[in-house]
């Protein structure tokens, strides 16, 4: 599928990459631009660098939206994640071992 030179800008801040063109098909992944709304590709099988939400219909949000559900979501839970998987300071540990042996009696 050809993209034309004026579109590329809008895919790129769509996060699309130069390598990302080449896999557009027409029929997989593809786009479609309006001149108030701005770009937006088909690509419901993510074969692009695209990481925003992409409809059940296979289509990301125009790119005059800014939509960012999908990396806001990814962010909030990563920063969980790293909040769950990093060891606890000495001092909390020695908290719950003396809670520990208060509450069991045993070292």
């Amino acid at each position: 599928m050809e993209i034309k030179e004026e579109h590329k800008p809008l895919l790129k801040e769509l996060g699309l990459s130069e390598s990302d063109f080449e896999r557009f098909d027409g029929r997989f992944v593809r786009y479609e631009y309006d001149e108030k709304m701005g770009v937006r590709i088909y690509d419901p099988y993510y074969r692009t660098s695209y990481e925003e939400y992409i409809d059940s219909d296979g289509w990301s949000a125009w790119s005059s939206e800014g939509d960012t559900f999908m990396s806001s979501i990814l962010k909030t839970s990563r920063d969980t994640a790293r909040k769950i998987q990093t060891p606890g300071s000495g001092s909390d540990r020695e908290k719950i071992t003396q809670a520990l042996q208060k509450k069991f009696g045993k070292p």
